[in-house]
């Protein structure tokens, strides 16, 4: 019959206790490993993107650098970088890019600059964006799927402010 080990740091990390001498893991546990939020997080972004199990295990064999291709093995700041990683492998990122630039060319056709510069004014477009768009959010905080209605919103502004001339 196997007992398992006691290791003294995993039993007060599990039971929320803090010393101020430092406790050393028994089990083999680095003190930095992965959060279960970071793991929940990981998982979803993985799944989200649909990445298999096997590709999800080559990419987390970089990260740690060959020593695991398990998600549960991450160090907290491997965690990190590969959260990030996968956060920019967003597919829709890239088009929703496009169609906000469309807007932003819009405001600069109008010419809805910063007095005195060339810059385009973000807070006019955000208050736009505001107080017409159909969401009444800021543009940054509209999704791939939300901005074709609102480019179409914005184009139709656009085109009656060329009625003016």
């Amino acid at each position: 019959m196997n007992k398992k080990s006691f290791c003294q740091a995993c039993h007060n990390i599990s039971q929320g206790i803090k010393t101020r001498v430092s406790v050393d893991h028994t089990c083999g546990k680095e003190l930095n490993q992965i959060t279960p939020q970071q793991l929940k997080c990981a998982n979803t972004l993985v799944s989200q993107l649909g990445i298999d199990k096997e590709a999800k295990g080559v990419m987390i064999m970089g990260f740690t650098g060959g020593r695991s291709d398990s998600s549960k093995e991450l160090t907290y700041n491997e965690a990190a970088a590969f959260i990030k990683h996968l956060k920019g492998l967003d597919p829709n990122k890239a088009g929703a890019e496009k169609m906000r630039n469309k807007i932003l060319y819009y405001a600069h056709e109008m010419g809805w600059h910063i007095k005195g510069t060339t810059k385009i004014d973000m807070q006019r477009v955000d208050n736009w964006c505001l107080t017409k768009g159909y969401i009444k959010r800021k543009l940054d905080n509209y999704s791939y799927e939300e901005l074709p209605k609102l480019v179409s919103q914005f184009e139709a502004v656009y085109k009656y402010f060329l009625k003016g001339f």
